[in-house]
């Protein structure tokens, strides 16, 4: 899929409770029952469930985008180009981001560009697998945004074009036989299957706190393995220090370690998965 990169400077304040602050200072992962939202030093995407519908918000404040799409039950889906930003405030030990209170679940953090580890024996495939898809990276279809951001613990789409709207948040862990993936949040609509979803699980908030567990029977390298639960294993065919291979449920999927210059937006700070940064929002607004 071709995407025209942007390059973004971020220069935009918002106000949380009393204290003038950037999207830089509530960067991270957070999420409520009927929420959650990614924000990075450059971008913000909302998702929510309001009513009966489900809605995801797009904003990329130094570009000027803030891109709104709204599922209904009835199979509607709408999109639109918002005149203001998202409204940010800070209550308590939570965020409230346009009326939907949020708690931090995941930190992040921004870096610069560096020379991820080689993948030189099957000891290193969990790093990799994590470490190789870390980043941000959006830019403009048409007159549509696209936004990709994988982050430790998750990773989040925001794709609108004519034949396809997919939108969703999903929660992920690897080790050396691959990666267990699992969508907790699905807006779908795809004109060639005829697929129409919009989901998120009723626990939403302890699911995406807390490490999804990994069971190793279920990686198969010969097929992808749907649990009962929901996730799905991708399990390792192969690997070569710049390549890991994974069969990805009738296609295998390709991750692949990114080069100094790759077209990232932003590169995220590898963290491992028992890394447990201090969430409060005193030492977020200091």
């Amino acid at each position: 899929m071709k995407k025209i990169n942007l390059v973004i400077v971020f220069a935009l304040s918002f106000m949380l409770s009393h204290a003038n602050v950037t999207l830089s200072s509530v960067k991270g992962v957070w999420a409520s029952n009927k929420a959650e939202a990614v924000i990075t030093d450059s971008v913000c995407i909302l998702f929510a469930q309001i009513d009966s519908t489900m809605q995801a918000t797009l904003e990329i404040p130094s570009a000027g985008i803030c891109h709104q799409t709204v599922f209904q039950k009835n199979g509607e889906v709408t999109t639109s180009h918002l005149t203001g930003p998202l409204e940010i405030k800070a209550v308590d030990d939570a965020i409230e981001i346009s009326g939907n209170r949020l708690k931090k679940i995941e930190d992040i953090e921004i870096v610069a560009p560096y020379d991820m580890l080689e993948c030189k024996n099957k000891l290193d495939v969990e790093k990799c697998l994590q470490e190789w898809r870390l980043g941000a990276q959006y830019g403009i279809q048409g007159d549509m945004p696209y936004c990709e951001i994988n982050t430790n613990r998750h990773m989040f789409v925001y794709l609108v074009n004519p034949s396809m709207v997919y939108i969703r948040a999903a929660a992920t862990r690897n080790n050396c036989n691959g990666t267990l993936f699992f969508q907790n949040i699905r807006m779908m609509k795809n004109n060639n299957t005829g697929e129409y979803t919009m989901s998120i699980l009723p626990n939403n908030f302890s699911f995406t706190k807390n490490d999804i567990e990994i069971d190793n029977s279920k990686f198969n390298p010969n097929a992808c393995t749907f649990d009962t639960n929901g996730g799905i294993y991708w399990s390792l065919i192969s690997y070569t220090p710049d390549m890991i291979l994974l069969n990805g449920c009738g296609e295998t999927y390709q991750v692949a370690r990114p080069e100094i210059n790759a077209p990232l937006n932003e590169w995220i700070k590898y963290n491992p998965y028992n890394d447990k940064p201090d969430f409060s929002i005193s030492r977020m607004i200091e």
